[in-house]
């Protein structure tokens, strides 16, 4: 395939990282936007390298050459997904919340983060509007995903129905909200063996209704967590509650 020594302090997270599709290595040559971005943006030039990665975990360093060819291919890794696959749930929001909410949680290593209208999310997305949405937040994903060097692409998803997203999630699910026998998120944590995967749900900024509230009680293996004594914002509190669980179990 061509390969050339790569320089010992070239590394994955030393070099900038572009999610490309996989037939990108096949054919040697780099999407445009992706172009663009080395050749115009951060004005690199023949014989500098780039990390490519294909979203299902694949990683490579690539060296570039002219008009967008790639010259040579060395395989790599990356060693920066947490070791639980974690969905988050977060009530539908404000755009601009939103995108905070997508930024962090996958700073903080969410692998999935879907959203869906509660009875007390004040925004509304029109269906006709719901593909464009969830396109630029999809490219917020993956442009915060290459920014944190993670080699998984997080898939951000928008649902029409809250009941239909959370009985789509993956088990267990902690709810973070403080209705009646709520326990710390900590503690819950420290009594769970390690899952391969959980899901995180997160309400609007109102809170969840009292019938919200009565019928997650009555779903499968899911659980009112408690973040601490202080109250966080809504778009916060997913990445916060990531952030515990990592340090617990990473």
């Amino acid at each position: 395939m061509g390969r050339r020594c790569v320089p010992q302090t070239l590394t994955p997270r030393a070099l900038p990282r572009f999610f490309v599709p996989p037939a990108t290595l096949q054919t040697r040559t780099l999407p445009d936007p992706v172009a663009h971005q080395v050749y115009r943006v951060l004005r690199l030039q023949a014989g500098d390298w780039i990390c490519l990665l294909d979203g299902a975990g694949g990683v490579c360093l690539a060296q570039l050459g002219e008009s967008g060819r790639i010259e040579a291919i060395q395989p790599s890794a990356l060693a920066t997904e947490l070791p639980f696959a974690v969905t988050v749930l977060q009530a539908l929001v404000r755009p601009e919340k939103a995108e905070t909410a997508i930024r962090l949680c996958v700073q903080a290593g969410a692998q999935a983060i879907w959203f869906a209208p509660s009875e007390r999310s004040v925004a509304q997305l029109e269906p006709a509007k719901q593909p464009s949405r969830e396109s630029r937040w999809q490219r917020i994903a993956q442009e915060e995903a290459e920014l944190a060097c993670r080699s998984l692409l997080p898939e951000v998803r928008v649902l029409p129905d809250w009941a239909q997203a959370l009985a789509g999630l993956p088990r267990p699910v902690l709810v973070l909200d403080e209705w009646e026998g709520a326990t710390p998120l900590k503690q819950r944590a420290r009594r769970m063996p390690i899952p391969d995967a959980l899901s995180l749900v997160v309400g609007p900024e109102g809170g969840f209704s009292p019938d919200e509230r009565a019928w997650m009680q009555q779903q499968p293996e899911t659980y009112a967590v408690s973040l601490g004594a202080r109250v966080l914002r809504t778009e916060h509190a997913a990445s916060y509650a990531l952030a515990q669980l990592a340090a617990l179990w990473a």
